[in-house]
């Protein structure tokens, strides 16, 4: 499966769109920078040419830049993130339990 790069202007965002597709034989598979977005080929009618997809992708790359929690984006940020470790919490200099109170340094 090859990825295609696609780029073009939207009249009605009056901005540029880029984004790259890929096809598996059974649905188009969107992405770009706002998400991801996949329509099988059902949604495509009976005449499924090149010109066909290429319309339906960059429909599909204008729905994702008009409303980028459209796509899976921010599922897959969100679950990215609850899977990052914790930030660790500056330690505490004197006292109260940080990194740095406790022991002389002396190895059990």
């Amino acid at each position: 499966m090859a990825t295609d790069q696609i780029s073009f202007y939207d009249e009605s965002l009056q901005k540029q769109v880029e984004g790259s597709y890929v096809s598996d034989g059974k649905a188009i598979h969107v992405s770009s920078v706002y998400g991801v977005k996949s329509a099988s080929y059902n949604d495509l009618g009976a005449c499924i040419d090149y010109n066909a997809q290429v319309l339906l992708v960059q429909k599909l790359l204008s729905e994702l830049a008009r409303d980028p929690g459209s796509g899976k984006f921010k599922d897959l940020q969100q679950r990215r993130d609850d899977q990052q470790p914790q930030a660790m919490e500056k330690p505490e200099l004197a006292g109260g339990g940080g990194w740095f109170s406790g022991g002389g340094g002396t190895n059990p």
